[in-house]
């Protein structure tokens, strides 16, 4: 995208919820000298965004910085991504044994993660819902334009569940080699926490990392303040950055978002969410748009935030203000078209005056 490093307003665009990052200039006064260097790419089937502040470096400098960040995420694509054919876990999918598989570290990590999720949301969240997915369009294949039978849901509902995975030392076993799994609803913000610990462990202080709309900060923008991020008001079709819920500040927390008017299909007729309910094998059916979630890592956030948008909003609120250092945001709609928000306890206190 070129934008240079003193651009405004950078757009970073999300297929689940856009974020803006708002990049402001130095303000009136500002005696800082740290630079600003933005760039971006594209990995998992989306895109990634990062800004870093400090020392200024030259042309050359900044091109290598860009070129390692991006063989990481290549790497980090290659385990992680169900649109890579020959990925780690497009592999893993197509792997038919009941025997243990050897995993990479990475795989193994988001596996365990997911599971985690699952198990604390009973359901909610799933990462063997892969088979739903796709029949949807939601996945790495074309969809259906119908409805599944009640027959079809039954049979997905047999190969999904926490318990269908087994999680050995440096292995995973299927229950049935039917099993296969998504996780993109994690993976974006684990990488998103990986690039930020590359970037941290290179000597950078200030960061800023968003992929495919989830963020991660590190110390202050160039100002010396938190980061600003503009949360969009869950208007279907409308425009990344056009119409802004909320801006929030951030330093040293991550943000993801999850929504059900980016992503979605037209079927029968009907409008349907990429939000699919591994409880139920169907699409969500309630009246919680988007919610957004602040949580210590972007991988946290990130599942939480799916996991919210499945519950539901009174389930899913009443669940996160017992959970443990998270906040989070709920935008409900109205029949009328209208929004309506809901916050834990703590939110308010990142929302800019």
């Amino acid at each position: 995208m070129g934008k240079s490093p003193f651009t405004k307003v950078f757009i970073l665009t999300s297929m689940q919820m856009v974020i803006i990052f708002l990049c402001l200039n130095a303000c009136e006064g500002n005696k800082q000298s740290l630079a600003e260097f933005n760039f971006n790419g594209s990995t998992m089937g989306t895109v990634y965004n990062i800004s870093l502040i400090g020392e200024p470096i030259d042309s050359q400098g900044r091109s290598m910085i860009a070129t390692r960040v991006d063989s990481v995420l290549r790497e980090f694509n290659h385990i992680l991504s169900t649109y890579e054919d020959q990925s780690e876990i497009s592999l893993f999918n197509r792997n038919k044994s009941l025997d243990p598989i050897p995993v990479s570290d990475e795989m193994k990590h988001v596996i365990t993660a997911g599971q985690e999720f699952c198990s604390r949301t009973n359901g909610a969240f799933d990462i063997t819902i892969m088979p739903i997915v796709n029949f949807f369009g939601f996945g790495f294949e074309p969809g259906e334009d119908r409805f599944p039978t009640v027959e079809e849901i039954d049979a997905w509902l047999q190969l999904t569940g926490c318990d269908k995975l087994e999680i050995g030392d440096s292995t995973i076993s299927k229950s049935d080699p039917r099993v296969s799994i998504d996780l993109s609803a994690i993976a974006k913000g684990d990488g998103a926490d990986h690039v930020t610990q590359f970037l941290i462990n290179q000597g950078y202080d200030n960061i800023f990392v968003e992929i495919g709309g989830e963020i991660m900060t590190r110390g202050t923008n160039k100002d010396g303040k938190p980061w600003r991020v503009g949360i969009d008001r869950p208007n279907f079709d409308g425009a990344p950055g056009a119409d802004l819920q909320e801006i929030i500040h951030l330093s040293n927390k991550a943000i993801a978002s999850s929504g059900d008017y980016r992503n979605y299909r037209e079927v029968e007729g009907r409008r349907i969410s990429h939000m699919i309910d591994p409880r139920t094998g169907s699409p969500i059916n309630h009246n919680l748009a988007a919610v957004s979630i602040i949580a210590n890592s972007c991988m946290e956030a990130d599942g939480l935030a799916t996991s919210v948008m499945v519950m539901g909003a009174d389930e899913g609120l009443a669940w996160l203000e017992v959970y443990p250092d998270v906040e989070g945001l709920l935008i409900t709609r109205n029949p009328d078209g209208s929004f309506e928000e809901l916050m834990t306890s703590g939110f308010k206190q990142y929302i800019a005056d």
